[in-house]
């Protein structure tokens, strides 16, 4: 079982999106983009929590990946995400969008 837990929270209208992503049900194509992306964020090695403080405009969002009983939690800012992460960032948002 793997599966995507992502919310992202804040931002000026304060909006919140909320989705999990059950990856054995996604497409293989769609599974193996998504678990590339997390492999080439290097996810497993992200801290837990990269946010120190946060300004009153910018996105908040946790992302939490499980993998069979291994899983992996972090919460990160605008400001504080890892260059890395940018991209898995954009895809989850556009997929909680669609959900």
């Amino acid at each position: 079982m793997a599966k995507i837990i992502f919310k992202r929270s804040g931002g000026l209208l304060g909006q919140t999106i909320n989705t999990t992503l059950d990856l054995d049900s996604l497409p293989v194509s769609e599974r193996q983009h998504l678990l590339r992306l997390i492999q080439e964020a290097d996810f497993s090695h992200i801290p837990e929590n990269l946010i120190a403080r946060s300004t009153a405009d910018e996105f908040l969002y946790s992302i939490t990946v499980q993998v069979g009983a291994t899983r992996h939690q972090i919460r990160v800012s605008d400001t504080s995400m890892p260059e890395a992460l940018r991209t898995l960032i954009s895809e989850l948002a556009t997929l909680a969008a669609v959900n």
